[in-house]
């Protein structure tokens, strides 16, 4: 008796695997993004319904400015002068330039919402003034409160 053998084909890729290991990833990115880095200043940032900008990493440098105008350096407690502001970054980004001749460092300015607006623009021109072009103004996402 002969038997026949029949072979068989595979009308479908088996994905399993490899939409769990996709999963994962989702799941790590969406926490990741929403853990948020504690400040020893406290201040209230301005809600905004669009993207919120990626976290803080070690080499940034965080300029924040307080309900009473102050300025404050990554998490020192002692406040900057506008004037000392250019040194200031000077200091902590180093001399190092990209291609383009800007600073390569990352700065990113909090203000309260609460602060003074002009404070925030005289901020953003020391900074550009130490030679930094490009920067972020960091917010909360959200609707505001009207």
């Amino acid at each position: 008796m002969k038997f026949r053998r029949t072979t068989k084909t595979f009308d479908r890729i088996d994905i399993t695997s490899l939409i769990d290991v996709i999963s994962f990833l989702v799941i790590y990115f969406l926490i990741n993004a929403t853990l948020e880095k504690a400040s020893s200043i406290k201040i209230e940032l301005p809600r905004s319904s669009t993207r919120v900008a990626r976290q803080k990493k070690n080499k940034d440098l965080i300029i924040t400015v307080n309900k009473e105008g102050r300025i404050y350096l990554n998490r020192d407690t002692k406040p900057v002068t506008l004037e000392q502001l250019p040194g200031k970054i000077n200091i902590f980004l180093g001399n190092e330039k990209d291609k383009k001749g800007m600073r390569s460092g990352k700065v990113v300015i909090r203000g309260d919402k609460g602060s003074d607006y002009q404070t925030i623009v005289k901020v953003i021109d020391k900074v550009n003034e130490a030679g930094v072009k490009r920067f972020n103004l960091s917010m909360i996402k959200g609707a505001g409160k009207k």
